[in-house]
This record gives C-alpha cells, structure tokens and sequence, in this order.
C-alpha cells in the first residue's frame, strides 16, 4: 500500500508469548520470517512463498549459551518477614531503569509502538479537526445555492480539500490499526493453573476494605516523643484491581496495582508491566522478590470494617508503654492488625502497600511463590539478520546472514556453523566471515542450525 500523506510509517507485526515450563518466549512477526526468542535462545524460521522452501536456525546448546546468554538473578523464595522500618521515602527509581536484562528486546518492541502510536494520535487529532472544518466549509456552499455558481473555482478547491482531508483522517486510522501491537498470549496447563490462581487471589486482596501505599517512613524516638510507636508512616489510599493496559493489549484482565506514587504495575503471565506516564519496563517475575509482614499499627483514623483490633495503647506513653498521666487530654489509640507488601528488585523496583485484612495477603504470596517456581526465568537472546533466496528452479535456495554477539553488537567472525537436514541427516558446514556472515545454499526441507565454539 502507498501512503499519500504520511509516508514514514513503520507497521508493527503480532507478538505471540507462550509461558512454559522452561519460560517466556516471544515470536514476533509472521510468514515469510518469525523470530522466537526464549530461554533456550534464538529460533529463526523463513520461507519462501510458493516455493516450498522453508529455514530455521536455533541456537542453542551448552557451548554456545557459555558465549551468548547472561542468565538473569536466581528466582527468590516468597517469604513472611518482620516489619522494617528503613526511616526514609519509599520510591522506585525512573521508569526507564528498571527493564530485566531478558526482556529488553521485548520493551524496545513495545517502547517503537507507542512512540509511533503517540505520534499519529497527534496527526489523527489534528487531520480530525482539519477534516470538520473542510467539511463544513464545503457543505455550506454544496447545500446552497449562489456562492457554487458564482465562485466555481473557489467551490472546486473546497471540494478537493474536503476530499483529501477525509482521505487523510482515514489514512492515518488505518495507519493507527497497524500499530497496535496484537498479543496472543498462550499459557501451558502447568503455568496457567498457578496464574489463575494468583489472580483470583489478587482479586480476593482487592476487595479490602482499606488499601495504602506506603510513601515514606519515619524513625521514632519513643522516649523523646513518649510514643508507642517506633516508626511513623506517610501514608495513601491506592487502588487494586483486575484490569487492561493499553501498552500490551490481551484479552484477558490482569493484577494492576495503582500507585499513588511513581509508577503502576500489571502482572502478566511471566512478566511484570511497570509504567510511570510515557515511560516503562519490564521486569522478570524471578527478578522481584516479594516480602510480606504484619504489624500493629495505631489507627487514629477510621478503623476498616474487615480489620480486627489486637490491642490499645495511649497517645502518650511511658517507657512500659502505660498511660503517661502528665499529658492532659491523653487518650486510647487502638491498635490495628494490618498486612503489609513489599516488591524489590536489584534494578531498582521498591514499592510497599499496606492492606486492612492480612489474610488475603497470605494467599498471594503463596499463590505468586507457586507461580513463579512453575517456569524458568529469562535469558539475554543473540542477536541475528537472516533472509531466504529461492533459485529460479524453485527447489533450492540460499539461506545467509549475520551473526552478533549480543553483549557487545559486534559481528562474530570464525564462527563454524553446520546446517543440518532433519530429514535425510545431510549436513552442510561453513565458517562465518569477518563481518559475520555466513550463506548455504539449501533443498526444499527443514534445517537445524549447530552453532560449535
């Protein structure tokens, strides 16, 4: 198709996620190319329209991972802590920071979309607002009856630019379409139990009474102040829900916890949305760890109906923590039993929430450790350029293309790659060049790639 108005315009190919027992993989694109990226590595799989001749290359095995992949942090065990109490503001850092190492392919993917989705919206709106008023500048004179008889030419131009904005406006919806991102997410039996469990849980949590996100906190000195306390909280309501996300769109609703402050968080199934406005990352469920703890908190506001008060204490307190009878006015706080949640990573994730009734907390932090032990966690992917030639003949083909080391981007030359055939075990051997490239010409068939040191 040739674009009119905005020529330079990139069309954004479907992403398939399959979570596994092995991990999340991702297939992007369609026929003649698709690209899947997993835990085991790089699988590229080409073909030729009308002429039977397909390519796919893997890379993998023991002695290439050795030189390709970084494995991320090990997973972390979900585990109930004491409360502590850090004494300062409890911030996540820029957005942009916090993306896992396996998942940064996938987030420049989904970062492109929305810059170009943003971009158009921008052109849409205006094209919209251009097209109204073309169109009611040519209505008027169509509808009447003197001024397109007088003023032909003047009458022409309205009409073609009522004509060409309304090409535009539906130019730039189309383009729009294309730009949006289509997620199938497919989930294997053994992942997809503990998920569903894990968001009903997360939809049990939702439903307290009371939920806060814990902005910052403050040490205490008990004796000074004569409190009871020994840490003193600023405090916020916030929002769980199950919900959608415009960045990633899937057809089921998922766990979305809404920050008061930074940003907010979607658990999909294998991996973790945190967006902050226009910027966000992705993070590896193994790369969170999950803190879960209890604490007795003197409620001096309106006491949640699911909560259950263990206690009293006074305003003033002496140091055995009875009523100090030298303050006037002195009266009974109760003390209220709350859960509270901690999410941290090495990237730079710190998020906390307090919830009214610790109960439901529980639940999810056993269901998120089931969960996150049912798949493996991610690998940095190679990076590659492949394409596919057919002959003229139409049976054979020339497979080639660029192999690069994904730590550095350079080209890997002296690389001895062997193309085997799965169906007659034929295998064919060359050795990349010094800018990386490597050719075979090939039969009709499928091929396996092994990639030696």
């Amino acid at each position: 198709m040739g674009w009119r108005f905005r020529k330079s315009f990139t069309i954004i190919p479907g992403v398939r996620l399959n979570l596994s027992k092995s991990g999340l993989s991702a297939s992007v694109g369609g026929a003649p190319f698709t690209i899947n990226a997993g835990n085991k590595g790089l699988m590229l799989t080409g073909s030729v329209p009308g002429t039977g001749i397909s390519y796919r290359q893997h890379f993998s095995g023991k002695q290439l991972q050795s030189r390709l992949f970084t494995p991320s942090s090990s997973p972390s065990s979900p585990t109930l802590i004491p409360n502590q109490s850090p004494g300062q503001e409890i911030r996540s850092v820029g957005a942009e920071l916090l993306t896992s190492e396996s998942l940064k392919e996938f987030k420049h993917l989904i970062q492109t979309t929305h810059e170009e989705r943003e971009e158009i919206s921008r052109e849409l709106n205006a094209a919209l607002a251009e097209s109204k008023r073309n169109s009611s500048g040519y209505s008027s004179w169509e509808n009447g009856f003197l001024f397109k008889r007088l003023f032909k030419d003047s009458f022409e131009r309205r009409k073609v630019a009522s004509e060409e904005s309304a090409a535009k406006v539906k130019e730039l919806e189309e383009q729009l379409c294309l730009t949006s991102i289509t997620t199938q997410i497919e989930i294997a039996k053994e992942q997809a139990e503990p998920y569903s469990r894990l968001r009903d849980e997360f939809a049990s949590l939702s439903a307290c009474a009371a939920i806060w996100d814990i902005k910052a906190t403050q040490y205490v000195d008990r004796v000074q102040a004569r409190a009871f306390a020994s840490t003193a909280i600023t405090r916020e309501r916030a929002v769980f829900s199950l919900d959608t996300c415009d960045l990633i769109q899937w057809g089921e609703k998922l766990p979305h916890l809404c920050n008061s402050k930074g940003g907010e968080l979607y658990l999909y199934p294998g991996f973790i949305l945190y967006r902050a406005g226009e910027t966000f990352s992705l993070l590896d469920f193994h790369d969170v760890k999950i803190r879960c703890s209890y604490t007795q908190f003197q409620e001096e506001e309106q006491i949640p109906k699911d909560s259950k008060v263990v206690g009293q204490t006074w305003k003033k307190v002496n140091k055995d923590g009875s009523r100090d009878k030298r303050f006037m006015g002195n009266f009974q706080i109760p003390l209220v039993r709350y859960g509270q949640l901690s999410l941290k990573s090495e990237s730079g994730l710190r998020e906390e929430f307090m919830f009214s009734a610790p109960e439901p907390l529980e639940r999810v932090l056993k269901a998120w450790g089931v969960f996150t032990a049912s798949f493996g966690a991610g690998e940095k992917i190679p990076e590659t350029t492949a394409s596919v030639v057919a002959n003229e003949d139409g049976v054979t083909g020339i497979v080639k293309g660029i192999l690069r080391n994904p730590a550095t981007g350079a080209a890997w030359a002296g690389v001895k790659m062997s193309l085997k055939s799965k169906t007659t075990g034929e295998v064919h051997t060359t050795t990349t060049g010094c800018g990386g490239e490597y050719e075979f010409c090939v039969v009709s068939d499928n091929y396996a790639v092994i990639v030696d040191e």
